[in-house]
């Protein structure tokens, strides 16, 4: 939480602020999808536009076809080209000032223009940026902005993405002295508080300033104070280091996330010209080989899920109740861990895993070259990777909930040590990982699916480049069910036995299958993959939910597990699903919809202290009499598995 002052933009338009503001500038956009020429003029007409307020998405808004570019790795929606443009009145609060237009994401490959001249492009479509524009704030008496949007060239990743400026929008009004955007650096050791502060001087002249740093709690409390001075010549930038200690804090994690504050305020003639304010986290983390993470003492398995960006229906432009929904909805499940599957999340995700306790593998690529036709990592990556990653760590390091990053996702190259160097250069306090890419310069062993297989942990304990080294199945398990729909059977997607995935063994729940019902017949498939898989534990890749809780519960030096995933999501239809009519992959725990699976109450069974029984449909076989006791499933805290009663 940085700079926020939860001001409309009509009173701080009409307010001049004591230090730095920022202000929502989310309301009263004109968009328009298609391309335009001339767009990014002062004088182009848009009256024909239409208005409307971001978050948006457009892809979401359209209609499911085949003939869409985006295929089924997105769902098959539209994507293509969109404009965004906003004029405003640019009030005396801003003359003399540090101003800038920050975006919190835009997908993807976003072109920025104020009164006609190009502020910048931004390729990453998960990046967090801002414009310094205050050489017009304080010349113009209006400024139009436009924005262009470009994910025409498709598909752009490997699963729906949504199009357009799908996060919060923000004016920023600063002192010409100031710390520029996440210019505060805080980290704790035991009582000890480190705090780096990053400060510009954008005046005409050198200046002698005053840093003061406070540390207070939520409720407003001080507990130390500190304060240095600094002389800063005019266009320099300079840091200032506070060291504070703070008695007994109470302690961040999961269980009691309790958050405090570093106020960092700068003064000049003994006037306060900016205020950041910045939550942190008292924590303590050790990451063993052998028993793997240990936050505040206590060894921590973690227990998660992977999502990615959208929330079914509502795209990726995710209203924030919905957001915090869906991060509590998974802690009730007994999650304690999120990976950002393959890219950062909103700035507003990690404040609220900060607030809820829910720790965070916070990742930033999917892949480090060509995964899919037209991505970020074929068409950008080797240019954009160092400003991305240095952006995205300075964003996110403050946040208490954000246990270690991963830097790639089943990808390859030999750029992985620079980004884990560039990583811990920016940040030392946290070890860095990936899904299954360049894994001997990793600081944790992170595996995707293989560690599923068969066999894996014999084959790991025999391999000295990992003996050292933490393990986390960073994409384990995969299981799919369709909510409310049953097999007696088992299936496993590439059969069973499978010499390659080597998939344990899940016995049919009866020799024939109980249940007739399906959603087509035969000649209503495209292929043999358009199945509904069995919301009962039986339907899988290589190994079932039940036997991934008892190997991370068991297993000392399995540090975590994080499963494909929470909740469903659009896209990734065609390479387990078989394509359309199927639009959205079903390995999520809850549906598009935010419904609990059954799988939902297996985790909850035994990931959560509180007494719960859920009882899943049963049925009645055509050779039973009359009266027959009939058999139902049952998850509950009493029992250690799935089983049957009667």
């Amino acid at each position: 939480m940085k700079n926020f002052v939860p001001f409309t933009l009509a009173v701080i338009l009409s307010t001049a602020a004591a230090w730095a503001a920022r202000t929502s500038f989310d309301e009263n956009w004109k968009f328009i999808q298609q391309e335009i020429t001339g767009a990014e003029r002062t004088d182009f007409e848009d009256g024909s536009w239409r208005v409307l307020d971001v978050p948006h998405d457009w892809s979401i808004e359209g209609e499911y076809s085949q003939s869409h570019p985006m295929g089924d790795t997105g769902g098959y929606l539209p994507a293509g080209i969109g404009w965004y443009r906003k004029t405003v009145e640019v009030p005396p609060a801003w003359k003399g000032k540090h101003v800038e237009i920050a975006f919190d994401g835009v997908y993807m490959d976003s072109t920025v223009w104020a009164n006609g001249k190009k502020l910048g492009n931004r390729p990453y479509g998960w990046s967090s940026f801002a414009y310094d524009i205050s050489e017009l704030a304080a010349t113009a008496d209006s400024i139009t902005f436009a924005v262009r949007v470009d994910n025409a060239s498709q598909p752009s990743a490997r699963w729906y993405t949504g199009s357009g400026i799908y996060a919060h929008t923000w004016i920023d009004v600063k002192e010409k002295i100031h710390i520029p955007t996440d210019g505060v650096f805080v980290r704790t050791k035991g009582e000890q508080v480190t705090v780096d502060v990053e400060l510009v001087n954008r005046r005409e002249n050198d200046s002698v300033l005053g840093v003061k740093t406070t540390i207070l709690d939520e409720e407003g409390r001080a507990f130390a104070e500190t304060f240095s001075r600094l002389r800063l010549e005019k266009g320099k930038h300079g840091t200032v280091q506070a060291e504070l200690v703070v008695k007994n804090p109470e302690l961040w994690s999961p269980e009691s996330p309790q958050l405090y504050l570093a106020v960092n305020e700068i003064l000049v003639e003994g006037k306060v010209v900016d205020r950041v304010e910045t939550r942190f986290g008292f924590r303590d983390i050790e990451w063993k080989a052998a028993t793997g993470m240990w936050l505040n003492g206590k060894n921590v398995k973690l227990r998660g899920v992977c999502n990615h960006q959208d929330a079914g229906a509502l795209g990726a432009a995710v209203p924030d109740k919905i957001l915090r929904f869906r991060i509590e909805q998974l802690k009730a499940m007994g999650c304690n861990a999120i990976r950002t599957s393959h890219n950062p999340q909103t700035p507003h995700f990690y404040d609220i895993c900060d607030e809820v306790g829910m720790l965070v593998m916070d990742e930033i690529f999917d892949g480090w070259k060509r995964k899919a036709k037209e991505d970020y990592g074929g068409r950008f990556f080797n240019e954009w990777w160092k400003r991305d990653l240095t952006d995205w760590i300075k964003r996110d390091r403050n946040h208490p909930s954000i246990v270690i990053y991963s830097v790639g996702n089943e990808t390859g190259g030999n750029v992985g040590k620079a980004l884990v160097e560039l990583s811990h250069e920016l940040d030392p306090t946290r070890p860095v990982t990936s899904g299954h890419s360049a894994s001997e310069v990793m600081d944790v062993l992170g595996v995707n699916g293989s560690s599923e297989k068969k066999g894996w942990w014999e084959q790991l304990a025999r391999d000295k480049r990992f003996k050292d080294k933490v393990f986390i199945g960073t994409e384990n398990t995969h299981t799919w069910q369709v909510r409310g729909y049953y097999r007696s059977q088992t299936w496993y997607r590439n059969g069973y036995p499978n010499k390659s995935q080597k998939p344990y063994e899940t016995p049919d729940l009866t020799e024939l299958e109980v249940f007739k019902y399906d959603w087509t017949d035969a000649e209503g498939r495209a292929n043999g993959k358009q199945v509904f898989n069995s919301s009962y534990d039986n339907a899988m890749v290589r190994l079932n939910a039940r036997l991934n809780i008892e190997q991370l519960r068991d297993i000392p030096h399995y540090a975590g597990s994080f499963r494909w995933t929470g909740h469903d999501y659009i896209g990734e239809a065609g390479y387990v699903h078989g394509g359309w009519p199927f639009k959205a992959f079903m390995g999520g725990a809850i549906d598009l919809a935010n419904f609990e699976k059954d799988l939902f109450y297996l985790y909850q069974s035994q990931w959560t202290k509180k007494p719960m029984v859920h009882t899943l449909p049963h049925w009645t076989h055509p050779t039973m009499a009359l009266g027959t006791e009939i058999p139902v499933w049952v998850y509950s805290k009493a029992l250690p598995d799935l089983r049957w009663v009667g």
